[in-house]
């Protein structure tokens, strides 16, 4: 019996892993984690009322034990900045700084315009203070380089609560397949700003 989209995904998500001498603390297992039954928290109708629900433009849904799917964009006025290598460094710099501190890092992806990532919060951190700190953190470095004074990512981001394991397979997808979509590299691997990139050296 052929396997589900989701099995199939997974075999090439294990198959990439095993080519993959992973940089840092990002093993196949960390990878792999959200996978795991007992690690990814699929939502479920019970836990409707533990879910903290706020809006500002968009709505945002919080869970403690999930994982996200979080975009958050450059202003419009700094057209594509991202495209420098020194300027998206300074963002690769914070989210491998935060990982197995304040979130696990599953995969992401740094665009010329914006950054997708995909990842779970720690026992004690909120998805909005983590974004704060990534975005904090990184504005204040690509300002410098430019020699400039300002807001560097649009307010609000998106974020997306995971529901279960196809959509985090989907979504992880769908970060490392980004740059292929827009154009950018024929193969994944190809884009050097993305976690499909990251090997140790």
């Amino acid at each position: 019996m052929p396997g589900s989209k989701a099995d199939m995904k997974l075999d090439e998500i294990r198959k990439w892993l095993a080519a993959k001498n992973v940089a840092h603390s990002w093993s196949s297992e960390g990878l792999q984690r959200a996978v795991i039954e007992r690690d990814l928290r699929p939502l479920k109708k019970e836990d409707l009322p533990s879910v903290f629900m706020y809006k500002r433009t968009l709505p945002h849904w919080e869970l403690d034990g999930s994982t996200y799917f979080i975009t958050f964009r450059v202003q419009k006025e700094l057209s594509r900045p991202l495209e420098s290598r020194v300027l998206a460094s300074c963002v690769e710099e914070v989210l491998w700084l935060g990982h197995g501190e304040r979130f696990v890092l599953d995969a992401y992806v740094i665009m010329p315009d914006h950054v997708h990532v995909l990842l779970r919060p720690m026992t004690g951190w909120t998805l909005a203070r983590i974004l704060q700190g990534i975005k904090g953190y990184s504005a204040r470095q690509i300002n410098a380089i430019l020699g400039r004074k300002g807001a560097v990512w649009q307010k609000e981001s998106f974020d997306h609560l995971i529901r279960h394991e196809e959509d985090w397979l989907d979504k992880l997808n769908y970060i490392h397949m980004n740059p292929v979509t827009a154009g950018l590299v024929d193969r994944p691997e190809d884009y050097p700003f993305s976690s499909m990139a990251t090997i140790s050296g």
